[in-house]
């Protein structure tokens, strides 16, 4: 009966899913949404982001924060926007921090959550070291996949799979 292997199957790839949203958040150098990118989408403080804006009315104006000053745009060469490269203020709290970038137009642009600044230091665009080794949610979602895949192989060997391909003897 091949039912059991197919709700192994089936166990494992929603324990992957589950898994995979704290991969992600992980990956990449930058985040953006709409007009306006930002990379690193995580950083510490006193450290440089890039606020690019992708929009040709908007070659100059500005972006703020409230975890930076505010800081002019430069025209990008191309002529499709602008970008200015704002240094997080060395005083900021840890978190998720919005920009608004304000166009010659007069127009404004805010992106919610655009980066995150953590405590200690960041692995080149893969996110926040922890600064006291690993966090308790690495250790529950390790933990939760090697249990799981302990139990998968259990019940299979347990049950015997593959004996329906084998000659009686």
């Amino acid at each position: 009966m091949r039912t059991p292997r197919a709700r192994t199957a089936a166990a494992a790839c929603v324990l992957l899913a589950l898994a995979a949203p704290s991969a992600a958040a992980n990956s990449g150098t930058g985040t953006g949404t709409g007009n306006i990118v930002v990379a690193p989408a995580v950083t510490t403080r006193d450290e440089p982001v890039t606020v690019t804006v992708h929009a040709a009315s908007c070659r100059t104006g500005s972006a703020s924060s409230p975890a930076f000053v505010e800081t002019p745009l430069t025209p990008q060469a191309d002529g499709a926007g602008g970008h200015a490269t704002p240094a997080v203020a060395r005083d900021v709290a840890p978190g998720s921090y919005d920009i608004t970038v304000t166009c010659e137009d007069g127009r404004s642009v805010t992106r919610t959550a655009a980066f995150t600044v953590v405590n200690g230091a960041v692995r080149g665009g893969d996110g926040p070291a922890p600064s006291e080794g690993t966090s308790t949610a690495d250790l529950v979602i390790g933990g939760l996949m090697v249990a799981s895949a302990l139990i998968g192989g259990g019940v299979l060997w347990l049950r015997g799979e593959g004996r329906e391909d084998r000659p009686a003897g």
